[in-house]
């Protein structure tokens, strides 16, 4: 059973993540709900916490600010639970776990999906032994960050390939081949991807088997939803664009009534690691010399 790392914000008496856990047997020591230091309702969190059991811990607002890339304008709205994701890493460090799973605290199901048709409800066996697998496979294949697919992907009929860059909303990470979080809110099809890819390494994610069922965006009370009410969701459309814009490539969805869309080339989003073709690329770690791997600009100390 792995830790489950929960970020939150507004909704102490709503933590519907954490109850789907509870409910199909999780421990409640193994569930993490994470709140910043500047919000009203930390009272409220920690009388949720003792009475469900799970561990409720509180970060610095200040500090996640100063990490964060908001790229437009902050206001008083835009501090959410998305800050919350900076600062996981520390508390990982802190706590001594190796290895996580990130996920929104809005969830309302694990479904079991074969050939494109969704068959029912996960069992505990079936997400136990779903995240047991990815952890052992992340652990072999020396992938920092991997995802599960949540309904609606892949939209448009049975998808056999099984890896691709894209991670959503059950964001597993292993912190050993990873060493610093995001940097801030892009559109979801891209956030964890670039954010970490910017300072870490592999992700993928899997079009079947098993699927989250997610609460859809603005719908429900606190979370991102007081964001997204004022960004008309715009914080999340246009911000890859503005991060990334070689990566992304305009189209209209034809099935989703001519709306404007952006498809990510994800080939551009990071430096690749090219070898030749007779050794393992993916195992990055073979190389000394790509040691930390990272974009950003080497400056030269004084």
């Amino acid at each position: 059973m792995i830790d489950i790392f929960i970020p939150s914000y507004h909704r102490p008496d709503n933590l519907k993540t954490v109850n789907y856990f509870l409910k199909i047997g999780w421990d409640a020591k193994k569930i993490h709900v994470f709140i910043d230091d500047e919000t009203d309702d930390i009272k409220d969190y920690e009388a949720t916490s003792k009475r469900q059991g799970f561990n409720l811990h509180i970060f610095d607002m200040a500090e996640a600010r100063r990490r964060y890339d908001y790229v437009h304008r902050a206001s008083v709205s835009r501090r959410s639970a998305g800050q919350a994701r900076n600062m996981f890493f520390d508390f990982a460090k802190a706590l001594n776990i190796e290895f996580y799973m990130v996920q929104d605290d809005d969830t309302n199901m694990y479904q079991i999906k074969k050939n494109g048709e969704y068959l029912n409800p996960a069992t505990f066996k079936d997400v136990d032994n779903v995240f047991n697998s990815v952890k052992d496979f992340m652990y072999k294949r020396r992938i920092g960050l991997f995802g599960v697919s949540q309904t609606g992907d892949f939209i448009g009929g049975v998808n056999t390939k099984l890896l691709r860059n894209k991670v959503m909303n059950t964001t597993f990470v292993l912190t050993k081949y990873i060493y610093r979080g995001e940097r801030g809110v892009q559109d979801d099809d891209t956030s964890l991807f670039t954010g970490v890819m910017n300072e870490g390494l592999f992700t993928g994610s899997l079009g079947d088997g098993l699927v989250l069922l997610q609460t859809p965006s603005a719908t429900a009370k606190g979370g991102l939803t007081d964001l997204y009410n004022e960004c008309k969701l715009l914080n999340k459309a246009l911000v890859c664009p503005i991060q990334f814009p070689s990566a992304i490539i305009a189209e209209k969805q034809k099935k989703n009534g001519g709306r404007l869309h952006h498809r990510i080339a994800s080939k551009h989003l990071y430096p690749k690691l090219i070898k030749g073709t007779t050794r393992d690329n993916i195992a990055w770690d073979t190389y000394p010399e790509d040691i930390p791997f990272t974009n950003e600009p080497i400056r030269e100390k004084k």
